[in-house]
């Protein structure tokens, strides 16, 4: 059951540190509804306190559609056989998939990069809404399945995308902006800035985005599970928490001097 409160406090950050003391949960754990911001007036008159609604997240409840994409998007390694043609090869197991999901779909694009050893799979279908539902969950599933399938051999490394509705696009472009917002907070203030948790597929975005486009900062990862984000600081900041990685063991604790960013998030 989802808990809700609703709090009043000086500032609409104090509102949210005392409605999440009484919930007993994190941040990333809740939404945040700002019914009414601080005001303070003039002499003390007409001040207003802040106030906020806190609800609990609640997790892994997608729609009953999504439930049954999911449930039918299982094939195993078994019954594939690789033809030698990777583009057909992926078009084969999305087929497999997605009959079984008795969903209609339209390829409209298809690319092989044999420099990157990738496949590039755009289609077009009326149930594209349940596969970007809730963050994508659907899309990111089913890229993770086809690229299980098709990377039977360990030796031949092949990247799967799979698109629809523009989601990479729009998905690449939002995360390069909210890249830039984090480089000026840092430009700023010399302190490091926390992404929104993220999938791996979204993480390894920003650590592209940022090792190509702004050499003076470094990336790393932080937190387990759906809690996972990733953290942007400048290189000669401090300490050796610039050596973790998204491939490291011993990940770096949260730290409450650093800032969040709460808008990541693909659609």
């Amino acid at each position: 059951m989802m808990r809700e409160i609703k709090i009043e406090a000086e500032t609409t950050k104090l509102a949210i540190e005392k409605g999440l003391e009484k919930l007993g949960l994190t941040r990333e754990q809740v939404e945040v509804e700002i019914i009414q911001e601080e005001k303070k007036g003039v002499f003390g008159i007409g001040s207003k306190n802040a106030c906020v609604v806190i609800r609990e997240k609640i997790w892994g409840e997608p729609q009953k559609e999504q439930k049954e994409v999911r449930k039918n998007i299982e094939i195993t390694n078994d019954a594939f056989k690789p033809s030698g043609n990777i583009i057909e090869d992926v078009k084969k197991v999305m087929k497999e998939i997605f009959m079984r999901s008795k969903i209609d779909f339209k390829i409209l694009e298809e690319v092989y990069d044999e420099k990157a050893n990738s496949v590039y799979i755009n289609f077009q279908s009326k149930d594209a809404g349940l596969l970007l539902y809730d963050g994508a969950k659907g899309l990111l599933s089913l890229q993770q399945i086809i690229s299980v399938i098709i990377n039977k051999d360990p030796n031949k490394k092949i990247v799967v995308r799979i698109d629809t509705e523009e989601f990479w696009n729009k998905t690449e472009n939002r995360i390069k902006r909210d890249v830039e917002h984090a480089i000026d907070f840092i430009n700023r203030t010399r302190r490091p800035y926390r992404m929104k948790p993220m999938p791996s597929t979204f993480r390894k975005i920003v650590h592209d985005i940022v090792h190509k486009n702004y050499p003076s900062y470094t990336t790393y990862s932080q937190g387990h599970g759906r809690f996972r984000r990733i953290v942007i600081r400048y290189h000669k900041s401090d300490d050796s928490q610039n050596e973790n990685s998204d491939k490291s063991q011993n990940q770096p604790q949260e730290n409450n001097n650093e800032s969040s960013a709460e808008n990541v998030q693909p659609q």
